[in-house]
């Protein structure tokens, strides 16, 4: 399976492995060690990016916003890198209301990837 979509109303993939093992030559093993990691950091990053929040820096926000997006986009973590992305827009703005809103779909779209590259 190379998208796994939730519903056909999501017009991006939860993860697409297809993608993200091409860029690794075809090599599952480090696919799913990169996945791994992928998760441990996206646990980490939403803990600090909830600290952050908490003690309105934006600046901060935005930077581990940043940090998540890249990660999750080589590995074809669709949802989550867009979602990482409006909270990285939100920090560079400043202006952290609705910061708390987007970091919570943030860590909805963490389970769900959770869930779907473990399936």
């Amino acid at each position: 399976m190379a998208r796994n979509y939730v519903n056909d109303r999501d017009a991006l993939p939860i993860w697409d492995r297809a993608a993200a093992l091409g860029r690794l030559g075809g090599d599952t093993q480090l696919l799913s060690e990169l996945m791994e990691m992928l998760l441990d950091q996206i646990a980490e990053g939403i803990t600090s990016l909830a600290e952050a929040i908490a003690r309105e820096q934006a600046h901060e926000v935005e930077q581990i916003a940043h940090s998540l997006k890249g990660a999750s986009a080589n590995m074809g973590a669709e949802r989550f890198r867009e979602c990482a992305s409006q909270l990285e827009q939100i920090g560079r703005s400043g202006n952290l209301t609705g910061a708390s809103d987007v970091l919570a779909r943030l860590q909805e779209e963490a389970q769900v990837l959770r869930q779907a590259f473990r399936s």
